[in-house]
Parts: C-alpha cells; sequence; structure tokens
C-alpha cells in the first residue's frame, strides 16, 4: 500500500502545473494521517498500520507512535491493539463474524480521535481454483496467465479485491560446494590470504516471496454469468520467476460497495499517465473521519472483509515443455577453454612495471571476496583464482535460503 498512499500524496500536495524538469520539492505539504485497516474473517492477530504522508524528497512514510487504537463490534466486545515493530497488533486473536457491525477507533498521541463508520462484512464468496493458462500480453509477448475463479449463485452484485504473494525458486548456477574467504594481513602475509573452506550455510538453493503491489478489482457486473474469472497475474516465459517451481497464493476479498469505490479510486489516481498533469483528480476521502473536526482530510479506509485463499505451484516445464528456460537475472557466463582467462586473476601483488610479463589481481581478489561482490568458482591454491560474480554462486546475496513452510518440491 506505500505506494498507492505515496501516489494519493503527491495528488494532495503538488502546485497544478509544476511541470518543469527539475528535482521534485515540497512547497505546500499536508500533515495527513493515514490508516490501514483490513479486518478478515481469519481468527489472527488482526494489524492496523497508521502513518503520515512524507514529503517528496523522502523516501518513507512516518510511523504514528503512541496512538490508542481498539475496535468495538455491535455485541459490545472491545478489541485493543499495541505497537509492534511499525504496526499496531491486537492484544488477542479475533475474527470478524458475519451480521456484526465493526468499528475502528484511533486516538492519537495528540488527543485527536478518528472512528471508521461501522462495516461489516457483505459477502462471502469463495475461491474456487487458481489456474496457470499459457497466453500472450500485448507488451510482455507468450507467457503465463493466473487466472483466479469464483462461483457466486446468489442474488446481487459483489464486488471483490484480489491480492497475492507469489514465490519463486533460486538456483544459483555455478554453485560450488567451497567458498572463498579473504583473510586480514598478518606479518607473514602482510597482503592478505584466502582460504578455501566448505559453505556454511545454504547458498545454492533460495526462495524469492514478493507481494502484489497493485490494485486488483472486480466486480460481478461485469459478467452476466454466476462464474467469475479474474486475470491476476501475467508472468512472461523470459522472468526467471517461473524458470524453475514457481508457487502463488491469490487471496480473495469480498468487499462493500464503499470499499470497492475507495480502492477503485485510488488505482485510477495512482495509474494516471501522468500525476503532475492538469487534470488531476483530487482528494479521496475513505470512511474514518476526526469526530471533533470532520472536515480534516484522512487517508484510508477501515475494511471488514471475508476472504478466501488458494495456492498453486507449477515448474516451468509444465507450461513451457522443449522451451529454454528464462536467464538467470545476473550475469553468469559459461567458462570455457576459450574465454577463462577473462576470469581467472592470479594471486600476487606486485606492480606491471615489476612484472612486465604477469598482471597481478590479487588486491582484485580479496576485495571481491571481502565485498562479497566476487565469488571463487576454481582455484589452484596461492596461484590464482577464477571469480565471477558472487549472485551466480551465493543466492543469498539477493534472496533468502529459508525454505517457507509450506513450499512442496
Amino acid at each position: 500500500m506505500k505506494k498507492i498512499y505515496f501516489y494519493l500524496m503527491l495528488l494532495v500536495v503538488i502546485m497544478q502545473g509544476c511541470t518543469e524538469p527539475y528535482a521534485l520539492q515540497t512547497e505546500n505539504f499536508e500533515d495527513i494521517i493515514v490508516v490501514e485497516a483490513t479486518l478478515t474473517n481469519e481468527y489472527k492477530n488482526q494489524e492496523v498500520k497508521i502513518s503520515r504522508t512524507f514529503r517528496l524528497e523522502e523516501t518513507e512514510p512516518k510511523f504514528e507512535k503512541g496512538a490508542t487504537v481498539f475496535v468495538t463490534d455491535s455485541n459490545g466486545t472491545q478489541y485493543d491493539f499495541v505497537e509492534s515493530n511499525n504496526v499496531y497488533i491486537s492484544t488477542s486473536k479475533f475474527e470478524a463474524q458475519q451480521n456484526v457491525n465493526y468499528k475502528l477507533t484511533v486516538i492519537t498521541s495528540d488527543g485527536k480521535t478518528y472512528k471508521s463508520r461501522d462495516e461489516k462484512i457483505t459477502s462471502t464468496t469463495e475461491l474456487e481454483t487458481i489456474t496457470p493458462n499459457v497466453g500472450t500480453n500485448s507488451t510482455l509477448g507468450n507467457g503465463v496467465q493466473i487466472i483466479a475463479n469464483s462461483n457466486d449463485s446468489s442474488n446481487g452484485i459483489k464486488y471483490y479485491r484480489y491480492t497475492y504473494e507469489e514465490t519463486n525458486k533460486v538456483i544459483s548456477p555455478q554453485w560450488r560446494a567451497f567458498m572463498g574467504i579473504a583473510d586480514g594481513a598478518t606479518p607473514s602475509h602482510p597482503n592478505g590470504r584466502v582460504f578455501i573452506v566448505p559453505w556454511p550455510y545454504e547458498s545454492k538453493i533460495c526462495y524469492t516471496t514478493e507481494n502484489s503491489k497493485d490494485i486488483i478489482l472486480y466486480n460481478t457486473a461485469l459478467n452476466s454469468t454466476s462464474s467469475n474469472s479474474s486475470l491476476i497475474r501475467f508472468i512472461s516465459d523470459q522472468d526467471y520467476k517461473i524458470a524453475n517451481r514457481y508457487s502463488i497464493e491469490v487471496t480473495l476479498h469480498n468487499q462493500s460497495l464503499a470499499a470497492y469505490n475507495y480502492y477503485d479510486a485510488l488505482k485510477k489516481s495512482s495509474t494516471q499517465g501522468n500525476i503532475l498533469s492538469q487534470n488531476q483528480p483530487g482528494f479521496y476521502s475513505g470512511n474514518i473521519k476526526n469526530i471533533n473536526n470532520p472536515n480534516e482530510k484522512v487517508i484510508g479506509f477501515f475494511d471488514v472483509t471475508y476472504v478466501s485463499k488458494k495456492r498453486i505451484f507449477f515448474n516451468f516445464e509444465d507450461l513451457f515443455p522443449g522451451l529454454s528456460k528464462p536467464n538467470y537475472p545476473y550475469y553468469c557466463p559459461e567458462i570455457t577453454d576459450s574465454n577463462q582467462n577473462q576470469f581467472k586473476l592470479l594471486f600476487c601483488f606486485c606492480p606491471p612495471r615489476d612484472c612486465p610479463t604477469i598482471v597481478c589481481g590479487g588486491t582484485a581478489i580479496l576485495q571481491g571476496l571481502k565485498s562479497r561482490t566476487k565469488a571463487v568458482i576454481e582455484y589452484e591454491t596461492d596461484i590464482s583464482y577464477t571469480m565471477v560474480n558472487s549472485q551466480c554462486v551465493d543466492c543469498t546475496t539477493f534472496s533468502s535460503n529459508i525454505k517457507p513452510t509450506f513450499w512442496v518440491d
């Protein structure tokens, strides 16, 4: 949601007509509270995020500390929230119940009180299947379409929002069972040394997990049948995400009309071709107000939603048999007899003018190993080392070697 609120903040603070190409600076800044709160039917510690809009020259929103946060329901129960790692978490697990109204209250440290309208679960459509289909995209070409399928036979228009979490398996293409470690200078080795040792941690197999950033909306008024299919994700067949094994968990959020309209407005504002254009869509108010000053601008929506989740796995060969796998995202060329000299460095330190027939790479070897920018894949102890980019050998330089609990090979 950070991207969404950043775009919305831009719409609030930028002066119209400011289109000259220079480093943006905030001139008319409005310090506005931002509330992200989705209460679900999942039995868990629910979360509420509270922050402030931030200036164009800043990179991160400011977390609202010291607030009193609680949710009350129409049965008279109050659920308290406490600060924890820049988020407010309920002190006990609970789930949103059907036919029960919920209200969010936030009291900031300066005494301002914000309350939401009463919200409740409006529908309980289940996500039936997630299907990967081979298809095409006008921009990305051939690839795989992730299709979410649900079925709702009840009367009335339903409104949905989709989110997803995707995980892909990473395999280091030039992994070896050993690693090079650069040692510091000693009296006997004033320039330092290289030690070849077994990897102390998993460096060959990693897993990269990312959450959806786009706002994906759907409503049944767009379809005349009871079967609802939505395109959730398109991945090019040249994208390394699907080169090995890929998994995606899609979440269907049943929404109220008010919530749908709010997210639809945010989506339109965040996908403007030029956010500095003369036709700015303006400020979008949610369902949260300052009870003593209803005219105060508040960003955010307290959403009470029934969620349904599905996860799938597939391998590249399952969808694209016989097709070459996508390239690794880092430069990892095959080392051959004809090009190995480009990657082999001699472990010596004499200047070229003193050793005219040899170029010493001892300093480059030690610096590359210490900074983790280079790794050893072949070596002759204390003579030479074949060096490649560290990402080619150690996937933890950009991914995680912790296997997710849900992962199935």
